[in-house]
């Protein structure tokens, strides 16, 4: 599947929902020196790199080589656990890493997207014994108030941010505020099975892939707050019925107090034989 550039997003709203997102995001060229990343990844790395070399860890040592030979073989992987390091050596950063290589030759480029490994989520309900100030909480906290980095996504590199919608690694969707799907990337159609007719999802309302639709009601009820969606374990439904267990990382973009779209990352839940996560603001159970 191929997305038009009449239905893809704009290049304003792929500025923002890769420079604003909630997960690190990484465009390289087949080297490892760094073309652009984000406010997320520059929280990874506790600063920023032009190059990974050095600063990507995988099983304690230092992983790029391994990494850029597993693309070079297989040409994606996704749910890789590394770690990332700080420039001083001092810290490491736990984070599941999905990659994918587009172009060929000097026009090779690498898109890594990371999402931390963290102990908690959001959301919680308001009767939730949960504490206010998770591991979850504090990362969404870390990524609002994060300065742009100097290689953050800017219109120069439009070209660059639309290869990376279309092969992007992980699932992507933007989120009106009628519910209804905006824009989905071909990852995403894919994840729901839909590629043969994206129409039947793509203009759609989200409720359609969502399994456990107290669940879906209670996020929708919280768009006034633009409450955030972090490391959340839910169920959507595929074309034909089936669970498919995700991994979820959403935000708003939010002006002037009014919010016009989430900047939704879906992953593969690399372990989908957990209990999915529920919130109960309604009294609900989870489905």
């Amino acid at each position: 599947m191929t997305i038009d550039n009449q239905s893809a997003p704009t290049i304003e709203q792929l500025i923002d929902v890769v420079g604003n997102s909630s997960v690190g995001i990484t465009v390289t060229d087949r080297n490892g020196a760094v073309l652009l990343h984000n406010k997320a990844q520059s929280i990874l790395m506790s600063g920023e790199a032009d190059h990974l070399g050095g600063r990507i860890l995988l099983d304690g040592a230092h992983g790029l080589p391994k990494l850029l030979a597993q693309l070079d073989k297989e040409g994606r992987f996704e749910n890789v656990r590394v770690s990332y390091r700080s420039a001083d050596g001092k810290q490491d950063r736990a984070c599941g890493v999905n990659a994918v290589v587009a172009g060929s030759g000097e026009e090779t480029r690498i898109h890594w997207v990371s999402r931390p490994e963290l102990g908690e989520r959001l959301p919680v309900s308001s009767t939730s014994t949960e504490n206010p100030t998770s591991d979850a909480a504090a990362w969404i906290r870390a990524v609002d108030e994060r300065e742009q980095p100097v290689l953050a996504p800017t219109k120069e590199h439009e070209s660059v941010l639309r290869e990376f919608y279309e092969v992007a690694p992980v699932a992507i969707h933007l989120i009106g505020v009628n519910g209804q799907v905006m824009h989905a990337n071909p990852a995403d159609v894919a994840l729901v099975e839909y590629s043969s007719t994206p129409s039947e999802y793509v203009g759609q309302h989200i409720r359609k892939i969502y399994e456990d639709q107290g669940l879906l009601d209670d996020f929708l009820s919280r768009w006034d707050e633009d409450s955030p969606i972090i490391n959340f374990r839910a169920n959507f439904v595929t074309r034909d019925g089936a669970p498919k267990p995700v991994l979820i990382f959403s935000t708003a973009q939010a002006s002037g107090g009014n919010v016009s779209n989430t900047r939704c990352f879906v992953f593969n839940d690399p372990e989908p034989q957990r209990a999915r996560d529920a919130v109960s603001a309604f009294g609900w159970p989870a489905a």
